[in-house]
C-alpha cells in the first residue's frame, strides 16, 4: 500500500492559478492517494470549488483516494458561496 501524499494548497486559489492547482492535484493523485490541506487558503473563488471537485470525482471514478483534510475560513466561504456542502467532499461509503 503506497503513503499518502500531502497537497498544501497555495493562500490564493482563485481563477488565476486554477490551472496550476488543477495540475498539482492531478499529478498527486495519478501518484496515489492524496489530503488536500486546504488551511492555509486566504482567498478563493468558484474556480477553486470546481477544482476540487472534480479532483474528488476523478478519485472516485478512478478508484483513488483524495481526502480534503482541512479547509479555512476563506475556502470554506467558497464552497458555501458556490452552493456546494462540504458534505459532498467526503469519501464515499464503503461499497459505493
Amino acid at each position: 500500500m503506497s503513503d499518502r501524499y500531502t497537497l498544501t494548497l497555495p493562500d490564493d486559489c482563485d481563477i488565476r492559478n486554477a490551472a496550476e492547482i488543477q495540475a498539482r492535484l492531478g499529478d498527486a493523485l495519478a501518484a496515489g492517494p492524496v489530503d488536500v490541506d486546504g488551511e492555509g487558503v486566504v482567498r478563493a473563488d468558484v474556480t477553486f470549488v470546481q477544482v476540487v471537485l472534480a479532483a474528488v470525482g476523478t478519485a472516485r471514478r478512478s478508484g483513488g483516494s483524495l481526502r480534503v483534510t482541512g479547509l479555512s475560513a476563506a475556502a470554506s466561504a467558497a464552497f458555501d458561496r458556490a452552493g456546494v456542502p462540504l458534505s459532498d467532499l467526503a469519501p464515499p461509503p464503503p461499497g459505493h
